[in-house]
C-alpha cells in the first residue's frame, strides 16, 4: 500500500474531504454552477471505532455532487497489510453511497479493528475519507441483526452497532422514500457522532 496514503489514516477518527479549487472543476460532471467550487466526500463513519454484527456488512460515502471518476475502496486491518482494494463505480449524483462487502466476498473477523477509506483512483495523492470498524458477537450487545424495519434500527442503535442502525435506516429511507421521519432519524443518528451533512439528502 503506498506509504503516503496510508499515513493519512487517524487512529479511530473519521476522515472527512473537501476537494476544492481545480480539483472540484475536474472531478465535477459538466460545467459548475457558479456557487459550486468544492466537492465533498464524507465517510459514514463515527469519530470511534463503530461497531457491527455483520461478516459483510454495508458501509457508506456521502459526496456533494457527481464525478465522473472511479474512486477507489480500501480496507485494512491495523494488525497487518492491506487485506482489500477495489474500485468503486463514478458517482452519478449527490447522495449516500453503498459499499456493500458481500459484493466482493469480503467477510471480517470478529474482534479485529478495521480501516477502511475512499479515494479518487484517477488521483494518487488525492485526501481520503474513511473511518474504522469492527465486528462483534451478536450476543455481546444483544442484537442479531436480522431483517430491518424500525423496531431493529432502534434495536442496532441501543446496541450500539452504529453500521447497522445506520444500514437500516438507508434501507428504510429507500423502501419508504416519501417518508420524511426515516431522514430525520437519520440526520440525528449522523449528528450524534458529529456528522453534519453539506447539503439534505
Amino acid at each position: 500500500m503506498n506509504a503516503a496514503r496510508g499515513s493519512r489514516l487517524l487512529r479511530g477518527v473519521r476522515m472527512r474531504t473537501i476537494l476544492g479549487g481545480l480539483l472540484a472543476s475536474l472531478l465535477l460532471l459538466g460545467s459548475l454552477p457558479s456557487h459550486a467550487n468544492t466537492l465533498e466526500v464524507v465517510a459514514m463513519a463515527p469519530d470511534h471505532v463503530g461497531m457491527t454484527v455483520r461478516k459483510s456488512p454495508v458501509l457508506y460515502f456521502y459526496i456533494s455532487d457527481a464525478t465522473k471518476y472511479l474512486f477507489l475502496f480500501t480496507l485494512d486491518s491495523r494488525r497487518g497489510p492491506l487485506l482489500f482494494e477495489a474500485p468503486l463505480p463514478s458517482p452519478t449524483h449527490s447522495g449516500f453511497w453503498p459499499i456493500r462487502l458481500e459484493d466482493y466476498h469480503v467477510e471480517l473477523e470478529e474482534g479485529i479493528q478495521y480501516r477502511w477509506y475512499v479515494s479518487v483512483s484517477a488521483h494518487d495523492l488525492a485526501p481520503l475519507a474513511g473511518g474504522t470498524i469492527e465486528r462483534v458477537n451478536p450476543r455481546d450487545v444483544n442484537y442479531q441483526g436480522r431483517g430491518c424495519d424500525q423496531d431493529s434500527f432502534l434495536q442496532a442503535e441501543k446496541a450500539g452497532v452504529w453500521y447497522d442502525a445506520l444500514a437500516c435506516l438507508n434501507e428504510l429511507i429507500e423502501a419508504n422514500p416519501q417518508d420524511p421521519s426515516f431522514r430525520r432519524m437519520r440526520s440525528a443518528l449522523l449528528k450524534d457522532v458529529g456528522i453534519i451533512l453539506p447539503t439534505a439528502n
